[in-house]
């Protein structure tokens, strides 16, 4: 059985060290005793298994013991797949282990509760949704997970400060004069981190994708 991981960062010598190889991410986790090749996996799809579960009338907790579910899933099942980018990724192959385990824990909940007929036929329709819409949901959480995973590694590597900086300048849009006034940077120094920064995430994005 896999053991929990917690959600936590890895560290980025190590992650830099491990994106020198190309092998896939996916190639790695056939090798059981990959410690490193299954935190990773956790770090990113575990985000996109999380969000996308929540998005079923699912709390918090919960989301957490469907993502532990999968990972299991995943882990007993990995031997069997073959990873063949050409007729299709392996995010689809884990999409549908963490929908029927959605559904699953849906049917069991009702189950076990006596919940309203009204919350029973919503449940069902969230769960039997379109798959379109589910797939533009899954779509939607795998760029959040994806840009999440990214930019905690780029926290790790350039260090809190300065994703302090980037992060109220870029993303709380706080400009830079005003930065400046309350830092001991000048708006030039922001405007390097800000790109500096950029550049970091959209390698880890690249990096991620690369290996997968």
């Amino acid at each position: 059985m896999v053991s929990k991981v917690p959600m936590r960062n890895l560290d980025s010598s190590e992650t830099l060290a491990r994106y020198q190889t190309r092998e896939s991410l996916l190639l790695r986790l056939k090798d059981k005793a990959d410690e490193y090749a299954w935190r990773e996996f956790h770090a990113i799809y575990g985000r996109l298994i999380f969000g996308y579960s929540l998005h079923y009338g699912i709390g918090y907790a919960e989301a957490e013991d469907i993502v532990q579910e999968v990972c299991i899933k995943v882990f007993r099942q990995i031997l069997q797949f073959d990873y063949a980018p050409e007729r299709g990724r392996f995010r689809g192959w884990l999409k549908t282990i963490t929908r029927n385990t959605v559904v699953d824990y849906l049917r069991r909940r009702r189950s076990r509760t006596n919940t309203s007929r009204e919350f029973r036929e919503l449940s069902e329709l969230e769960a039997e949704s379109s798959a379109e819409a589910d797939e533009e949901l899954w779509r939607m959480e795998w760029r959040k997970a994806l840009y999440e995973t990214a930019m905690e590694r780029v926290r790790k590597r350039v260090g809190e400060q300065t994703f302090r900086i980037f992060n109220e300048h870029v993303l709380g849009q706080r400009p830079a004069d005003e930065l400046a006034d309350d830092t001991s940077m000048d708006v030039g120094s922001i405007y390097s981190v800000k790109h500096r920064v950029l550049k970091y995430i959209k390698q880890e994005v690249k990096n991620i994708l690369e290996n997968e």
